[in-house]
C-alpha cells in the first residue's frame, strides 16, 4: 500500500478547499481546511480519483503506475489539484 494525497485548490482564488469529496478507487475522504487529503491505495492499481463539491466543477482523473508500481510526481502535477467555481469562466456542469 502506498499513500496518495495532495492538496485542492480554487484555480481562481488560489485558495485551499475545505470539504471537498475525494474519492480514489472507491475509497472516500474528505480534504481538511488546507484542502489536503490522504488515501491508501494498492501500489501497482492504476487508479480513478474524483473530486466533488458543490458549486464546483467535478474533476476527475486517472492514472497507471510506471513499471515500479509507482506513481511519478510529474503524471500527478506534484498533487496540486484545481477546481473551477461556479463563477469561474472554466465552470462545466
Amino acid at each position: 500500500m502506498i499513500d496518495l494525497n495532495g492538496n485542492i485548490y480554487d484555480y481562481d482564488t488560489e485558495r485551499p478547499l475545505k470539504n471537498v469529496v475525494v474519492t480514489i478507487n472507491k475509497v472516500e475522504t474528505l480534504t481538511d481546511s488546507l484542502g489536503y487529503f490522504n488515501v491508501k491505495i494498492k501500489r501497482e492499481q492504476p487508479i480513478k480519483i474524483v473530486f466533488i463539491k458543490k458549486g464546483y466543477s467535478t474533476k476527475e482523473i486517472s492514472r497507471k503506475p510506471d513499471s515500479l508500481g509507482e506513481f511519478s510526481k510529474r503524471s500527478l502535477k506534484y498533487n496540486k489539484f484545481y477546481m473551477y467555481n461556479k463563477e469561474s469562466d472554466f465552470y462545466k456542469n
